[in-house]
């Protein structure tokens, strides 16, 4: 037998609405709060230093604050230069001639007794050759060896969303997108399947990718990034399940089933003593605004009638019956929605 549902556009301002609107307003208060602090602290318990900004680089010997150090092990001659990145710069034989400079926004590097050199676009190999050649042209050195070392980098790609630490990260070599998160210390557990990269100066659409429990299908996400890409982490669903229910909850979605109304109801541990499941409701948000959505969850317990799927950001609200005993578990689930008890961990 098909389950009837009755949907009608909830007044913007009714005062019979109040539970809607203090549950549209404490919930996603209360997720952001802990989404934010997932974001601000890893899992170890050390806070995460936003990513730095500082001024144009000058081109002359300079001592910036590196953007983003180095790793010393790591092959650095595929990195392509640009205009902020701090190079150390090694003359064999010529110390007098060794340099600590920064990439300035004309992509140019002041070196002793030869001036500007421009590096910008280069690679770091290339780059030496380069320094090297306007050494021997202008019959400086005899047999030039010079040696450069990135200390900063100023462009990468760039991590946004739902990852523990955001920020620039270096491409060195064949970059792939799980060494991106390697290095940013993994998703939150907040995260979404979704990943969008856009890539720089491209005309093309962003890029999407699902990542997934299934290892072998993880691995097709693993694609290759390149520097002056952007990549966001998306942030997973959330179902909420409020009134008349032992644990008034928000749970982060997953790929890996279908929500429904029942399978919700379990989630937060059941009915309370005073539900009234023939008048449970469904607050969904739509373009056209909130919508509610009567659920015969009575009948649905019962198998009279299939259980009712769930979409992402969907309120269950069950009603307490009427009664002295029912105002007074109101109470109580007003106060853990103010202090944001309800929303107490994941189901994934």
């Amino acid at each position: 037998m098909k389950t009837t549902l009755y949907s009608k556009t909830v007044p913007s301002r009714s005062p019979r609405h109040g539970w809607l609107r203090s549950v549209l307003i404490a919930f996603p208060l209360m997720v952001g709060v802990q989404a934010m602090q997932a974001q601000t602290h890893p899992a170890n318990g050390a806070p995460v230093t936003p990513a730095s900004t500082y001024p144009e680089a000058s081109g002359s010997p300079a001592a910036a604050p590196p953007a983003m150090t180095a790793v010393p092990s790591v092959d650095q001659s595929h990195y392509i230069l640009s205009p902020g990145d701090v190079l150390e710069i090694s003359v064999f034989n010529a110390p007098d001639l060794s340099q600590r400079v920064v990439v300035n926004s004309a992509g140019n590097i002041y070196m002793p007794l030869i001036n500007d050199v421009h590096v910008a676009g280069l690679h770091v190999e290339n780059a030496q050759g380069v320094v090297e050649q306007a050494y021997l042209k202008d019959g400086v050195l005899k047999f030039p060896h010079v040696s450069i070392v990135v200390t900063s980098y100023s462009s990468g790609v760039l991590l946004m969303g739902e990852v523990s630490k955001t920020g620039i990260y270096p491409i060195v070599g064949a970059g792939r997108l799980f060494d991106i998160f390697a290095e940013a210390g993994g998703t939150t557990p907040s995260a979404g399947q979704v990943i969008t990269i856009t890539h720089k100066g491209s005309t093309i659409e962003p890029q999407t990718l699902f990542l997934t429990s299934d290892p072998v299908k993880s691995l097709e996400a693993n694609v290759a990034v390149q520097q002056g890409d952007t990549i966001i982490v998306s942030k997973a669903g959330v179902l909420y399940v409020v009134g008349e229910v032992l644990a008034p909850s928000g749970f982060l979605m997953d790929e890996k089933g279908q929500y429904t109304v029942m399978k919700v109801v379990a989630m937060a541990h059941g009915l309370g003593k005073f539900a009234k499941p023939s008048k449970a409701r469904i607050v969904r948000r739509t373009p056209e605004g909130e919508k509610e959505i009567l659920v015969p969850l009575d009948k649905i317990l019962v198998s009279k009638l299939p259980d009712v799927a769930m979409q992402a950001n969907d309120i269950l609200f069950i009603p307490p019956s009427k009664g002295k005993q029912a105002a007074s578990r109101s109470i109580d689930v007003a106060v853990a929605l103010a202090s944001g008890v309800a929303y107490y961990g994941l189901s994934r």
